[in-house]
């Protein structure tokens, strides 16, 4: 069974979270967040509720009557009696002992216990401490990330990130920041032992920082409504979503959908044997469904078989970029990539290292690109680093600037993939314009062998 990558398994889980609408890709995201420390004054609990805390000090103090201490708490007299009343059953209170004929209202008086629990109370006071927060800028709260999960603003614009937009521009201020809003966040992040009880100051961090998120652009057949959801820490954020569109959802970002692009046509008789991309898609469903712990959903049409040394089947966006994994972490032979445009974001130095590791293995490589004069979709930098690497190579690595092509193709081993997909720029593509990609799997070593010839000869014949 094949292991999924983190986009099928999201894919999978929320394709069906727009009614009516088509799952059309997913993008990494940046969600704009602050590192603030907050000065507080906070107050460790040992354990007693306040209000037992605050019943027991009290009397401790000779305020001995239940109506007393709720005047003085400002509270309903109701909710002091129910305190008492738990004091009394945890043996911390009881009724003073009257005098024979003493007529005057029985008075609370703390038991041994009573005291000792008291006298602990006393002595833990609060104090000043420093606790660090993220405050997400996008709903203009503090919440509950690690700093740990946080990048910088330039590391993610490196990666051709989607910067979402803040709530409001400027810096977090000191009343933005409440003392419950700490406490209930300590209580979520599952620190029960600490109230805080003021926020004193705050200091912003100067380094602009970002949380990676997830990004689904959803569409409809028309490709003029189109939606977006928000996945944070692996789940889709209704509070997100809702401040997305508030702030002019897909526009805002400048996102667009078109319609599917039209996939290469195999020959007559690969077309026949070739299975569709509905079976294909549901197998995976079905599949994904067990590496996610749940139950495998109610097949809507037939499953393809299990899968034959020679297959040929349809493959669909998401599926794209695991066979483009697949083909560097297992190629043994070779392993051709033709692809009009490079961006960075995916020339990375994993990217490379893993090329490089094929390379080392004895794997020819061939990689070509190219779109007519226009480089305008193509880093330079990502050319830079696949030319040195092909000159420290030369034997074994070919990297060719074509004159012009459309060809997106994939051959790795025995294993051709014909596609309209875009294998070295799917992401970072600064026009934002999305739509559905589909593409060709064949399995079988004949096919792939004149395949991988005739690309030889055409990226030969159109060398730049």
């Amino acid at each position: 069974m094949p292991t999924f990558s983190p986009d099928s398994l999201l894919a999978v889980r929320f394709h069906n979270a727009r009614p009516g609408l088509d799952l059309i890709t997913i993008v990494d995201a940046a969600l704009p967040v602050a590192q603030i420390t907050a000065e507080v004054l906070a107050q460790d609990s040992k354990g007693l509720p306040l209000m037992d805390e605050f019943v027991l000090r009290l009397v401790d103090h000779r305020v001995t009557q239940g109506h007393r201490i709720a005047g003085l708490l400002g509270l309903p007299e109701r909710m002091v009696d129910q305190t008492v009343a738990a004091l009394f059953s945890s043996d911390d209170l009881r009724w003073s002992r009257p005098a024979p004929g003493d007529t005057a209202e029985p008075a609370l008086v703390l038991t041994d216990k009573g005291r000792i629990t008291a006298r602990e109370a006393a002595q833990n006071v609060p104090v000043r401490v420093n606790q660090p927060l993220v405050y997400d800028q996008m709903l203009w709260k503090i919440a509950p990330y690690s700093r740990s999960t946080t990048i910088t603003r330039g590391q993610a614009e490196s990666a051709d990130m989607i910067m979402l937009p803040p709530a409001r521009s400027g810096p977090v201020e000191d009343t933005d920041i409440t003392a419950a809003d700490i406490t209930a966040l300590l209580r979520d992040n599952g620190t029960t032992d600490r109230e805080v009880l003021l926020v004193k100051s705050i200091l912003q961090s100067k380094s602009r920082r970002v949380l990676p998120v997830k990004l689904l652009v959803y569409a409809d057949a028309d490709r003029t409504d189109i939606q977006l959801g928000v996945v944070v820490d692996g789940e889709l954020s209704h509070p997100h979503d809702l401040a997305l569109i508030g702030l002019g959802g897909a526009k805002a970002l400048g996102i667009t959908v078109e319609p599917p692009a039209e996939r290469p046509v195999l020959e007559p008789e690969l077309e026949k044997a070739r299975v569709p991309l509905a079976a294909v898609t549901q197998h995976r469903a079905e599949q994904a469904a067990f590496q996610l712990g749940s139950q495998t959903p109610a097949p809507a049409a037939p499953a393809p078989p299990p899968l034959r040394a020679d297959e040929i089947r349809a493959i669909g966006v998401f599926e794209h970029p695991e066979i483009l994994d697949d083909a560097l972490a297992h190629a043994r032979r070779r392993l051709l990539l033709i692809s009009p445009w490079i961006k960075k974001a995916i020339i990375t130095t994993e990217f490379l290292s893993r090329l490089e590791t094929r390379l080392a293995r004895g794997v020819k490589v061939d990689i070509a690109y190219g779109y007519e004069d226009n480089d305008r979709k193509t880093d330079p930098a990502a050319v830079h680093k696949l030319t040195n690497l092909a000159n420290r190579y030369p034997d074994k690595f070919t990297f060719t600037r074509l004159k012009s092509t459309h060809a997106k193709v994939l051959l790795y081993d025995d294993v051709w993939v014909t596609t309209s997909f875009n294998w070295l720029s799917f992401v970072g593509d600064p026009d934002r314009t999305y739509r559905m990609e589909e593409g060709s799997l064949i399995r079988n070593r004949e096919i792939a062998n004149a395949q991988y010839d005739r690309y030889l000869q055409l990226i030969d014949e159109q060398r730049r």
